[in-house]
């Protein structure tokens, strides 16, 4: 194994007018790239400074490459072909696992130089809703997450690349890497989705979109739809900025992109699940930000697929790990044996403490019939009480909502919950929903078109019996349906 790493970055001289102590911008960041890159791995580094004005220069055999983008560069002859140089006929193919292009200033998307589009890349300058430019003041708090978080995934990008050259996959290996599709955030979680993207990397998970976005609507959502065919799994990160909108849009990009992943929900709910993370800190929202966070806390159509979760930061990446890492793997195979081997059907009774009295009486009347009943105890935490829920969803085979005293907001969310719970790694049918509540009257037809649910507003359940029945022959008939198939 070669131990030396070899890095040449490629640039205009104009991007390296001195800024500080006589040094610019390219300097600094080379010097920046040889500290970090030194802590990520025990090994000779050597790197080189390509400009426009050097010689011809001959690339290492093993060189990683980095050209540092700009208006400058993209106007420079010599950066372009040198560019072209990388990516020739017999080259390509590696030039584009080795290649880390770095934008040092903003730079439209149609300018830049074709064969870098498709490639991962690195944004070091500031980028928010209102402003995009250039970083000078390498210490600030805008570096951090502008210039710093972007280096550490520059260098653990380079690591991994070392390690994939050192070991290429097999085919074997490629096919059966786990991908995911993490969305794109505005600039107040581009630091957490760093992270949240290295770990999943680190995990062994393949995380898409690879490369930066286009900047047309049209061509983001052909680039959405590709990505998404290729995953199992979405994540999307909701802070208080809107984030990008892209030309010929009205929505941000990760508008675009939760609302594409619903759609594909829809149609691959059997094999393809959603996490939708919303930060707590959201005073400073954008009244259209605003908007789409309500829209997708209310909106099933919005939501579709996903577990929606409002908590902590770790709160959430707890979660995460326990949906991929815990029920993830083999989870099919997991769910298909466990509902050959159930004897009968799994009812799910949601009532709230405030109705667990008069609730009594109901869970005996469905006891009296040949099913399984499954209820939630106060006992927990609201994290642990939120899992279990989920867990009751994933399991039962139908659900009775009850109202008694409880408000109509409270059965508006189990009654979207209901709606969800196909998205929520189900592997069966949900075989009925039935309302309860005499609180409901007049407005059935209401709760029946917008929740999809029966609704029982007697005084005596008297549709119970019925709603059961019904159960119980959809439980035979899908059992009958999965013998067949197995």
């Amino acid at each position: 194994m070669n131990d030396k790493l070899e890095v040449s970055i490629i640039y205009s001289e104009r991007d390296n007018e001195p800024i500080l102590d006589d040094k610019g911008w390219v300097s600094y960041f080379e010097k920046f790239l040889f500290m970090m890159l030194k802590q990520t791995m025990n090994r000779e580094i050597k790197i080189n400074l390509i400009s426009d004005e050097t010689p011809q220069f001959k690339f290492g055999k093993n060189s990683l490459f980095i050209p540092i983008l700009s208006p400058d560069f993209i106007l420079s002859g010599a950066c372009l072909d040198r560019i072209e140089e990388l990516f020739q006929p017999a080259k390509a193919e590696k030039a584009n696992e080795t290649t880390f292009p770095v934008f040092k200033s903003p730079l439209a998307y149609v300018d830049m130089p074709e064969k870098l589009k498709a490639l991962r890349s690195y944004i070091f300058y500031l980028n928010t809703e209102n402003e995009e430019q250039e970083l000078m003041e390498f210490f600030s708090k805008e570096a951090e997450k502008g210039y710093w978080m972007k280096m550490v995934d520059l260098c653990f990008d380079i690591y991994e690349t070392i390690l994939k050259m050192n070991h290429k996959e097999s085919e074997k290996e490629k096919h059966g890497r786990r991908a995911i599709y993490l969305a794109e955030t505005g600039q107040d979680l581009a630091g957490a989705r760093n992270i949240i993207k290295r770990e999943l990397t680190r995990h062994g998970y393949e995380v898409f979109p690879k490369s930066l976005l286009p900047h047309t609507s049209a061509a983001i959502k052909k680039s959405i739809k590709a990505d998404l065919e290729k995953c199992h799994f979405s994540i999307h990160m909701i802070g208080a900025s809107y984030g990008t909108i892209p030309n010929g849009s009205e929505n941000s990009i990760m508008d675009i992109q939760n609302s594409m992943a619903a759609d594909f929900a829809k149609s691959h709910s059997s094999d393809f699940n959603r996490l939708i993370w919303i930060s707590p800190a959201l005073k400073y929202a954008s009244e259209k930000q605003r908007s789409f966070i309500h829209n997708i806390k209310r909106d099933d159509k919005v939501s579709f697929g996903a577990e929606v979760l409002q908590t902590s930061l770790e709160d959430f990446k707890n979660t995460l790990w326990e949906e991929l890492l815990d029920k993830g793997l083999n989870k099919k195979l997991r769910s298909q044996k466990e509902y050959n081997e159930q004897e009968k059907p799994i009812i799910y009774l949601i009532y709230d403490e405030i109705d667990s009295i008069s609730a009594t009486k109901l869970k005996q009347d469905i006891q009296q019939f040949d099913v399984e009943l499954i209820t939630l105890d106060a006992q927990g935490g609201l994290m642990d009480l939120r899992n279990r829920h989920i867990d009751a969803l994933k399991k039962m085979d139908a659900a009775i909502v009850y109202q008694s005293e409880v408000n109509n907001q409270w059965v508006y969310m189990k009654l979207l919950d209901l709606l969800k719970a196909p998205g929520f790694g189900r592997s069966k049918p949900v075989l009925g929903k039935l309302l309860i509540s005499e609180k409901s009257k007049g407005t059935e037809d209401e709760f029946i078109s917008r929740y999809e649910v029966e609704v029982d507003t007697s005084k005596d359940s008297k549709n119970l019996s019925k709603f059961i029945s019904d159960v119980k022959v959809a439980f035979d008939e899908s059992h009958a349906n999965v013998a067949r198939e197995s």
